[in-house]
């Protein structure tokens, strides 16, 4: 029997080649999962408060987030999930489960599962403290596609009551660099195997702002070139994996901070941005919306765009002025002949890199360069 093997996505991420990964996962790495942050409300159990990454901004706030955005409603979220172009949700926390949560998050479910169908995927996070059979079913009857346990030891059984009810059953943890967590977490992992669990994902340790007081009280340290790595993290997972190869047979996914912070998000800003780029915007391949930018007079501004559209037969959808600002396409702005044309008016012109959303509190401008200056760096490439 041929031996299975350790493929690695990207280099950044491990899993069974012969095995794969949830169906959760592989939606998230392309970036068309929607993530639904319900609110910061949980039990606050002692295996995973320590290293709870959660902000101060949300942790214990009846707060909900979808993709970082503020939400107040299910059809703020259902708008959301269209702009993002997703194919399934996340169900995040704090605890979805705990008691002042739970049916909230039965009622979120079944509205998306009725707008979306049965191809949307949906999987949710739980720590498994107050899982039973009736909440099993009630998710399942809900629409729920996958479910994901991070439980202390005493509540593993727990898990049982997610079998046999149409559910992906796995478990999701942090892998702690650590001797006797290892050790624990390898019997964990057999304990899944033995249950008929469908996979467990292993989280590279994240140092983060909350965390990073108790993480340095107990001796990590950040690897060296990260701003969130914790050191060894990734070489004991790869050395898990390979230990554990032929001796289990459900699913094992290292997932590694890169692709949460960097894979992920890129792909979900590519998708957003396509859906919500106006007539101006060009998609940069990390997802950013690119456009050139004139300042000055509110007056000047008004008359230059004036002669672009009604002189120079700009196409209307290709301008947009507000505020005193008018934005174009920056293929445009960087033309020769434009700019001999913006040296006749008393205006300044830039190229803007911004996130790919419209609402001015989350809209950020990640580079915003001089014209002149643009064209020479862009030269230089």
């Amino acid at each position: 029997m041929k031996r299975n093997k350790i493929f690695e996505y990207k280099g950044t991420n491990y899993y069974f080649k012969k095995k794969g990964i949830p169906r959760g996962c592989q939606l998230c790495l392309k970036g068309v999962k929607t993530v639904f942050f319900l609110n910061g409300i949980c039990q606050k159990p002692d295996h995973c408060a320590w290293y709870c990454p959660i902000s101060n901004k949300r942790k214990n706030k009846q707060n909900s987030y979808a993709n970082e955005i503020l939400i107040s409603s299910k059809e703020e979220l259902m708008e959301e999930i269209k702009k993002a172009g997703s194919k399934g949700m996340s169900i995040t926390g704090g605890e979805p489960l705990i008691k002042q949560n739970l049916e909230k998050t039965i009622d979120y479910i079944t509205y998306i599962r009725k707008e979306l169908g049965s191809k949307f995927h949906i999987h949710l996070y739980t720590n498994g403290l107050n899982f039973n059979e009736e909440i099993a079913l009630r998710l399942s009857k809900a629409g729920l596609d996958e479910i994901r346990f991070h439980p202390p030891k005493e509540k593993w059984n727990n898990i049982r009551f997610a079998l046999g009810k149409g559910l992906s059953v796995g478990a999701e943890v942090p892998l702690i660099p650590e001797d006797q967590y290892i050790r624990n977490l390898i019997e964990f992992i057999c304990y899944l195997d033995k249950i008929g669990a469908d996979f467990i994902n292993l989280n590279e340790f994240e140092y983060c702002f909350p965390n990073s007081q108790s993480l340095k009280e107990r001796g990590f340290q950040l690897q060296e070139g990260s701003i969130a790595s914790v050191t060894k993290s990734r070489e004991e997972a790869y050395k898990l994996l390979n230990d554990l190869i032929d001796k289990v047979s459900l699913k094992i996914h290292f997932c590694s901070i890169q692709a949460k912070d960097y894979y992920q998000l890129k792909n979900r800003y590519l998708r957003r941005a396509e859906n919500i780029k106006k007539g101006y915007e060009v998609v940069t391949s990390e997802g950013l919306l690119v456009h050139g930018q004139i300042e000055g007079s509110s007056d000047e501004v008004e008359r230059f765009y004036v002669y672009l559209k009604e002189i120079s037969g700009v196409p209307k959808e290709m301008l947009s002025i507000h505020e005193g600002l008018l934005r174009i396409p920056y293929y445009l702005a960087i033309d020769k002949e434009f700019l001999e044309l913006l040296n006749n008016y008393d205006l300044k012109g830039y190229i803007l890199e911004v996130l790919p959303f419209r609402e001015e509190k989350y809209r950020h401008i990640c580079e915003q360069t001089p014209i002149e200056t643009f064209i020479k760096e862009t030269k230089n490439l």
